[in-house]
Parts: structure tokens; C-alpha cells; sequence
């Protein structure tokens, strides 16, 4: 029989061509066997002689294999070495299987040969291989050279690497047209989170005081082109163990807004990592996070943004308690603001460390009492650590780069509403109308309190009414206490007396579609709030809704419809005035475009 030849290719052959290879050299000499003679007695030699020759075939074929690199140098040493082994064992049990009749038919079989005339051509000799040989070869053969296609990985020569295959990518990108429009009759409101971000400001009425106070703009209407844009990847690392990154547009002053105004320049927009955490769950029904991480409480953005995340340690535990009802529990504590390495660095004495903490715990549940109807709901409680300003111990702040020793507790990151009162004590100062350069803190420490109720019926096919009210109050509050450190926002504007209050409530429903993924789908949705200036950390509240912020009470709708696959235009409007104090005013229209993938 001619041998097959193996063409030269560069690139290793699949298992397939192996395949064909194999059963041409095992299975092709087969084709022309005649039929095993009836006699029991089979002589030995040949027996011998087929075992030998069979060996002998299917070690080149091995040794072909490896010079064409589908098996590796060891792998094909190996199965030589049990073929050889094989071929030894079976010539020793040999002379004790055949009876001496047995050993003179080789002998009269050869005579017989030798007297017989031979046919022009010659004749063909066959030699006989069980069915359960040829069998067993061929899969010694295909479990090796499967073995090291899968550990070499060219038995698919297209496949991706087995590491990609644990991750996902994700993310999002939304175009937004953003219209503020003010009423003219609003107050100029000063912007203390520029004065708190950078130096202090001179609040005295001494007579070189002529420069104004940063101030917010009240008055005019923006035209704001926005861009946000988020990449999501998800690595499952073991069967319990997850680790996700989000990068995200933005900035790095402002955690609750990950959408950017196109700069004037038309310079290129941030891009920075907005989550990087590790999603461990050890048992079943036990999740712990660990890092910047995704919000972990049943929510509303009244309470927290829906850009912000958390930068810490939260841990949940959901279970099955039956007839439909499924509790959770979550406890957190995250890193709110930490102190500079270096406090104080223009002074000779550092300051302590005022580090500022969140610690919460919420308990809930999702109780399905019944097909195609759930209620949550949940209660929460939030305290914040530290995170209240402090009257300084006496200093003279008359010139901007003094330091006192409580400026590091003022707040280095808000929006606008809390209670603000300045940090400073300007007791060693003997001039009455002397410079008085000041930094300020929040008047109310926060510890809030939190319920949060939701209704989800579905209508029609995945047609949703969904309505939701959520109330927050913040049990640390104190009306008397903060007026006695004589606030400078939230005052009545005909006697400067304080008018700040201490919680706020949230309403909504839907209807439609709860979540837009193809073309034709929509909801409708509406809400109003009611947010007093101190019921929660105007920090971390919604940043569109009265532009930010807290002390604020109005209405919103939105509409949304699904244009093709997973994308799907938004519009929103939002009208909002002031709960108390100077009149502010603000409506603000959205108009997106958004595309997930």
C-alpha cells in the first residue's frame, strides 16, 4: 500500500485531518482482509507476525505525527514506548499459549507454500486484526493527540484564549442637550464650594474688602451639550469570586456627575476609572463588596445619586423565607473624605487626623404575594462620622494663608442647600474691622433615617405600573443648636432668622416598559419631591433636580422610547423652587440620546 504523504502547511493540522490520517493507515489495510480461517487453531507465528506488523505501522504513523508537530516530542515517546512494552509481553506468553499442534502447522504451512505454484502477479497476503485492536488503537491514539491540541490549543485554530472567556464587556454612551433656565427674580447665592476648594474669603467689613464673593449663577439661562460615556468589565475570576471596572467620563472633583459639557476648546474630554471592585460570595445568598463599588442600598436618588458609588466595604445577605417573601440585610462603611498626608503644609505643627466615615444598615424584603405582583420595601440608616464643621480654637485669620485648626472639617465636595456657618474663631484678632478670612463647615451632623416603599404590577405582557414613595429624616438635626452658630445660608430673607429643616419625601410612578431594550418600547413616568435643606447631605443627592442639592420642592416627568435595539431617546423636565430662604427658581429640560451595548 503507498503511504499517504502529510502536506506541508505552516499552520497544525485540526483533528479532523489526524482523524483521517490515523484510519488511513489502521483502518484501509482492513478493507482488503479476507475472512479469519475457521480453524481454532490459528498458527502462532502469524499471530506474531500481525501483532509485529501492526505495531510497526502505528509506531511511524506516531513518529509521523510528531514530525509534523501534532504531537509533542514526549507524548509519541511515550506511546512508543507502550506499543514496544505491548510487543514484548505478547512474543513471552507466546510459546505458552500454542500446543505442540499447534506449533507444526507454521512448519507445514511453509512447506505447503513452498511447493505450490506461485500465480503471475504474485499473490496478496492479508494479515487478520481484530475488530477490538483496531478499536483500541485508534483511541489511544485520538485521546493523545486530543489531549495536546487542547492543551496547545490548536485543535480550533480560531478559538479565543480560555481567559477571555471570563470576562464580560459592557457600557453605555449618552448624547445629552441640556436647557437651565432660571427666574430673573432669584438671589444671588455665594458658591462656598469654591471657596471651600480653594482660599479663604474675606467675610469682614474691613476697607480694603472690595472683592466679591464667588457666586453660582442664578439668573441666566444655559445651553449645556453633554457627553457621557462608560465602559463596563465584568472577570469572573472563580465560581464565587467577580471583579469589576468601569471607566467612565467626568470629572475628579465631582462624584455624583459622570456626564461632561463639551469643553470651549473643543479640547478632549476625562476618562477615568469610576469602579474597581472585588464581588465575593462565599454562600449562597452572602454577597461582600470590597473597593469602589457599585450602590449597595435599596434607594432613591433623593437619598443617593444614581452616578455615585461607594468607596469601602458593604456586605448583604438575601434568603428564601418562603410563600414569596425574601428578605435581605445590608450593612456598609465607606470612606466619605480623608484628611491631606500632610496637614498642615505651610505650618510647623500638623493637624489630627479627621477622617470622615459612612456607616449604614438597611433591612428589607421582596415579597411576590402574588403572579405578576411585587411589593419591596426597606429602612435604612445612614451615619455620617465627623463629617459636621468645627468652631476653630481662637485664631487671627487676617491674611489668606493662615491656618486654624479646624479648617480640614469643612465639606470639600458639595452642591448647595446644607446649613453652613464659618469655621473660623477670629478671637486674637483686636482690630474690629480687621481682615477675617474664613473657610465654612455644615451646621447639622447627619444621621438619617430612611423608608423606602415600592409597588411593581405587571399589566400586560411586560407592560409595568410602578409606583414608589420614600421618606428620609435626619434624627440629628437641631434647629436651636445650629442657630447659636449663627448660619450664613438658609436664612429668612426680612430678618435673617434660620428656617432649615430636617426631612423630605419622594414620589413617583411608571408606566410602560421598566426597562427600554427594543425598538417601540416606552415609559412614562412622573414624581415630585419635597427635600428640606438638612434632611440629607446635599452632597450626594440628585444633581439635576433643582440643579442639585437640597432645600428644594417640585415636580418632574420623563417619557422614553426604545428607536432600534438597545438604544433609545429620553426626555425630561424638571421644575423645581425653594423649600425656604432667598427665592430660587430653576426648570431644566434634558433630551438624550442613549445606546447600551
Amino acid at each position: 500500500m503507498t503511504s499517504a504523504k502529510w502536506p506541508l502547511r505552516k499552520r497544525r493540522p485540526g483533528v479532523p485531518a489526524l482523524a483521517l490520517l490515523t484510519c488511513s493507515v489502521i483502518v484501509l489495510p482492513c478493507q482488503a482482509q479476507q475472512t479469519a480461517p475457521a480453524d481454532a487453531a490459528a498458527p502462532a507465528a502469524a499471530s506474531s507476525a500481525a501483532a509485529d506488523s501492526q505495531d510497526t505501522v502505528t509506531e511511524e504513523l506516531i513518529q509521523m505525527l510528531q514530525k509534523h508537530n501534532a504531537l509533542s516530542k514526549e507524548d509519541a515517546e511515550a506511546l512508543i514506548g507502550k506499543l514496544r512494552k505491548r510487543s514484548s509481553q505478547a512474543q513471552a506468553a507466546a510459546p505458552t499459549q500454542a500446543s505442540p499442534a499447534a506449533a507444526a502447522v507454521p512448519a507445514a504451512t511453509a512447506a505447503s507454500e513452498a511447493a505450490a505454484p506461485k500465480k503471475p502477479g504474485g499473490d496478496v497476503r492479508v494479515i487478520y486484526i481484530p475488530e477490538s485492536e483496531k478499536q483500541r488503537i485508534r483511541d489511544e491514539v485520538k485521546q493523545e493527540v486530543l489531549a495536546t491540541a487542547k492543551a496547545e490549543n490548536w485543535a480550533q485554530p480560531f478559538a479565543m484564549p480560555e481567559w477571555t472567556r471570563r470576562i464580560t464587556l459592557g457600557g453605555d454612551i449618552l448624547f445629552r442637550q441640556e436647557f437651565d433656565f432660571y427666574d430673573h427674580g432669584n438671589y444671588p447665592f455665594v458658591n462656598y464650594y469654591a471657596i471651600n476648594t480653594g482660599s479663604p474669603y474675606d467675610v469682614s467689613l474691613s476697607d480694603g474688602n472690595t472683592v466679591p464673593p464667588p457666586l453660582l449663577n442664578t439668573t441666566r439661562m444655559r445651553e449645556l451639550p453633554r457627553l457621557r460615556a462608560r465602559l463596563d468589565m465584568l472577570a469572573k475570576v472563580s465560581d464565587d469570586l467577580d471583579v469589576g471596572l468601569r471607566l467612565a467620563t467626568g470629572n475628579d472633583t465631582n462624584p455624583v456627575v459622570t456626564d461632561q459639557t463639551f469643553p470651549p476648546d473643543s479640547n478632549r474630554l476625562n476618562f477615568s476609572l469610576d469602579r474597581a471592585y472585588l464581588n465575593y460570595r462565599p454562600l449562597s445568598g452572602l454577597s461582600i463588596w470590597a473597593g469602589r463599588s457599585p450602590n449597595p442600598w435599596m434607594s432613591t436618588n433623593m437619598v443617593w445619586d444614581d452616578d455615585l458609588n461607594f468607596d469601602g466595604l458593604a456586605v448583604q445577605y438575601r434568603f428564601d423565607a418562603g410563600s414569596g417573601l425574601k428578605p435581605f440585610v445590608t450593612v456598609g462603611a465607606f470612606s466619605v473624605e480623608n484628611t491631606s498626608y500632610n496637614l498642615s503644609s505651610n505650618g510647623f505643627n500638623n493637624g489630627r487626623s479627621r477622617d470622615k466615615w459612612l456607616y449604614g444598615a438597611q433591612l428589607g424584603a421582596d415579597w411576590k404575594f402574588r403572579e405578576g405582583v411585587t411589593a419591596s420595601g426597606a429602612v435604612a440608616y445612614y451615619y455620617f462620622d465627623k463629617i459636621s464643621g468645627k468652631l476653630s480654637s481662637p485664631c487671627a485669620p487676617v491674611t489668606d494663608t493662615v491656618v486654624c485648626s479646624t479648617d480640614d472639617s469643612r465639606p470639600l465636595f458639595m452642591q448647595k442647600g446644607n446649613t453652613l456657618f464659618a469655621l473660623r474663631n477670629p478671637a486674637l484678632t483686636s482690630q474690629p474691622n480687621a481682615p477675617d478670612f474664613q473657610y465654612f463647615g455644615l451646621a447639622s451632623p447627619f444621621r438619617e433615617l430612611d423608608a423606602l416603599l415600592r409597588l411593581d404590577v405587571r399589566l400586560q405582557g411586560k407592560l409595568h405600573w410602578i409606583v414608589e414613595g420614600d421618606y428620609v429624616n435626619n434624627l440629628a438635626f437641631g434647629a436651636g443648636r445650629i442657630a447659636k452658630l449663627g448660619p450664613v445660608t438658609n436664612l429668612n430673607i426680612l430678618n435673617d432668622q434660620y428656617v432649615g429643616g430636617d426631612s423630605g419625601y419622594h414620589l413617583l410612578m411608571q408606566v410602560g416598559y421598566p426597562s427600554i431594550g427594543e425598538i417601540g418600547e416606552w415609559n412614562v413616568l412622573g414624581g415630585y419631591k419635597r427635600i428640606e435643606s438638612d434632611a440629607v447631605l446635599d452632597a450626594f443627592t440628585d444633581s439635576t433636580f433643582h440643579v442639585g442639592g437640597t432645600n428644594a420642592k417640585g415636580y418632574y416627568i420623563q417619557s422614553n422610547i426604545g428607536f432600534t435595539h438597545n438604544a433609545w431617546l429620553d426626555a425630561r423636565w424638571f421644575s423645581a423652587t425653594e423649600v425656604s430662604g432667598p427665592p430660587l427658581a430653576v426648570d431644566v429640560l434634558q433630551v438624550d440620546l442613549n445606546a447600551r451595548f
